[in-house]
């Protein structure tokens, strides 16, 4: 049986990752342009000076435009979230499955015995990627102190209400787009290189 091309290899490596990075670009400017049509919808309505507010026979307000505009920002805040969560995951699972396949491990492997099993370049950053992932995977609300002080800029400047019994509020992960597009850069850059545009 014949060996796979070096090149070839590279070359299906890299366009995985191209594949990764397109369908995380469409998925955030889809829930953008949602997010925009619906400020869009409400500027309109503002625009149209129609009162919104809806109040129950006590008179207590129990809804207007504001408040809707509110909850929808909200969830919008938490589907992007979501989504960049989601492809960080997937892009760091793409280099994981890749890398047993380099190095001819089967079964469950560690991040260490992966990484020091590959033949190609690694990023410095894939261990904090990896750290990441494990935090997103198993428990967000967790919190990896070792990535806070690696990698702060993953988390919200502001900081949680402590929870009983901790005497330090723990920082709030908070992704950005950056995030995700570094992420595929991280993985690009651990694996078989191939002269492929990135656009």
């Amino acid at each position: 049986m014949a060996r796979i091309p070096e090149s070839f290899r590279a070359f299906q490596f890299q366009t995985g990752i191209n594949h990764i990075r397109d369908a995380y670009r469409a998925s955030a400017a889809t829930l953008e342009k949602a997010h925009a049509d619906a400020a869009q919808a409400y500027d309109d309505w503002d625009r149209m000076g129609i009162d919104g507010r809806v109040y129950d026979e006590d008179g207590t307000l129990i809804d207007s435009i504001e408040i809707t505009r509110a909850e929808a920002a909200r969830s919008a805040f938490l589907q992007v979230s979501l989504v960049r969560e989601a492809f960080i995951m997937t892009t760091y699972h793409y280099w994981e499955r890749s890398a047993k396949v380099w190095s001819g491990i089967q079964g469950y492997a560690n991040f260490y015995a992966l990484r020091d099993r590959s033949s190609f370049p690694v990023s410095p950053q894939l261990e904090n990627l990896n750290r990441l992932n494990n935090l997103l995977k198993h428990d967000i609300s967790r919190i990896d102190p070792q990535l806070v002080r690696d990698r702060p800029d993953y988390f919200h400047n502001g900081l949680l209400a402590p929870k009983p019994g901790d005497t330090i509020p723990n920082p709030r992960l908070q992704l950005r787009h950056e995030h995700v597009e570094e992420a595929l850069e991280i993985i690009r850059a651990s694996g078989p290189a191939y002269p492929y545009p990135r656009s």
